[in-house]
């Protein structure tokens, strides 16, 4: 009888604890998974690429393997200018002009255009090697151009892309350098003077 009174004491005491083991329970969601970092930044990467593209090329049929290959070629070529700038290598530099750039600022009348548009003033460009020593380089140095705008399938700016604000909606860049596309491959341009 002892044993009867003493197993119901311990079933009465235990119910609680059995009945809160036995209520329902409810699925608490699991956090979605979060998707690793670098496959996020690969994402943008790609998104950043594609933007870029189209940026670059507009409404040009260019493919998009060939804006990798001309953007890859200047860039290439504008490193190589980079090198001879430093060393103030003219006759190095002018394998890379075009002809008709060759011409245009041969010309006295052209160079004497571009001495009055200067910042400095009496400073007297009479020759193309001038224009090379006095403006062409100082123009460029320390730049970084980081993309090309084709102007047509044959024509490219090289420009250096400034970062835009919150309040700005359209792109803003720096055009260093033009390449006209001759037989196949990308030739530095000069362009001519605005009257």
């Amino acid at each position: 009888m002892r044993t009867k009174k003493y197993l119901s004491k311990i079933a009465i005491l235990a119910f609680p604890f059995v009945l809160a083991g036995c209520g329902s329970t409810s699925v608490q969601p699991q956090p979605a998974k979060e998707e690793n970092k670098p496959a996020i930044e690969e994402r943008k990467e790609l998104q950043a690429e594609k933007d870029e593209y189209h940026k670059s090329v507009g409404s040009l049929t260019v493919s998009k393997d060939t804006f990798e290959s001309d953007k890859a070629e200047i860039l290439h070529t504008i490193e190589s200018l980079k090198t001879i700038m430093s060393d103030f290598d003219y006759q190095s530099w002018l394998l890379y002009v075009d002809n008709e750039s060759k011409i245009y600022w041969s010309k006295t009348a052209n160079l004497k255009k571009a001495q009055g548009k200067l910042p400095i003033k009496g400073l007297q460009l009479r020759t193309l090697q001038d224009y090379f020593k006095y403006v062409f380089v100082p123009s460029r140095a320390g730049r970084n151009i980081t993309t090309i705008r084709y102007e047509s399938e044959n024509y490219v700016k090289a420009v250096q892309v400034t970062s835009l604000d919150s309040s700005e909606t359209e792109e803003k860049y720096t055009v260093y350098y033009y390449f006209n596309k001759i037989d196949g491959h990308w030739q530095l341009h000069l362009p001519e003077i605005d009257s």
